[in-house]
């Protein structure tokens, strides 16, 4: 597959590609991709003051202030509270200059390497796909630019079918043209797929859009697959809400929590 979800025309602005649109509209965005290019201005914001690597996301929080356009979108960043161990940073998405996202993040020392390790020792069920085995197939309810663009492996569970489920999915596609996708960005790209896998209503009659995102990061995943264990849970009288484990081949890398809007399409 050839492209990538975003094409840089200036400074801070990017047309989006038909790699990112999504399952609600073809005229709307998935917001995996967007998610990912604000998690890409936070590292660069971070980055430009305290040094490459110096610190790393602890938690970002993405508001979403309503449908993703598939038109230009300017990104900005800054820095909301200053630090060389500790930094606040924020960013916002915007087209022809009204905000579409605002998203705020954690940025934290690493540990010392000599510190006692007392991580989390679950491992995925099994390991990623090998090249040659088949592709999951999303059913045609489901199919739009941005699930086309990635590679699924359901391990079990799938897209239309309710209930919770866990995929092993990496992006076919990179971020912006001629850049690779950092750890972070593959998170965040993968994290926002949590309710669509774990959905218990069918699309075509029920919406269960999330309004939110927030990814804790545990450590920074290692290869290019992430394993997301995902499940929802809807009812009468409140929201709806979605969250996610997700996984490298060594262990828990993130976690993810999406608050969801559900009524009836039509």
């Amino acid at each position: 597959m050839t492209g990538a979800y975003f094409t840089r025309t200036g400074d801070r602005e990017y047309l989006p590609t038909p790699h990112t649109q999504g399952p609600w509209s073809p005229d709307h965005q998935h917001f995996g991709p967007p998610g990912a290019l604000l998690t890409r201005a936070i590292e660069q914001c971070t980055a430009a003051d305290t040094g490459p690597g110096a610190l790393l996301l602890g938690r970002v929080t993405f508001d979403i202030l309503g449908p993703l356009p598939l038109r230009p979108l300017t990104v900005r960043a800054r820095t909301g509270r200053p630090g060389r161990r500790v930094r606040l940073v924020h960013a916002e998405l915007l087209h022809d200059g009204d905000p579409l996202v605002r998203a705020s993040a954690w940025a934290v020392r690493p540990a010392p390497g000599d510190v006692p390790s007392h991580e989390e020792k679950a491992e995925p069920p099994c390991p990623p796909p090998h090249p040659d085995d088949p592709e999951s197939t999303v059913p045609p309810e489901w199919s739009c630019g941005f699930l086309a663009s990635m590679a699924w492996h359901f391990v079990h569970g799938e897209y239309g079918r309710p209930g919770p489920a866990a995929v092993w999915l990496r992006p076919r596609v990179p971020l912006v043209a001629g850049e690779p996708l950092t750890p972070a960005q593959r998170v965040v790209l993968a994290a926002d797929s949590a309710n669509g896998v774990s959905a218990e209503l069918p699309i075509d009659s029920w919406g269960f859009v999330p309004p939110d995102l927030t990814v804790h990061f545990a450590r920074p995943p290692e290869g290019d697959w992430l394993y997301l264990d995902a499940r929802s849970a809807v009812g009468p009288g409140h929201p709806g809400l979605a969250t996610s484990a997700l996984y490298d081949t060594r262990g828990p890398v993130a976690r993810s929590a999406q608050t969801l809007l559900i009524h009836p399409r039509g």
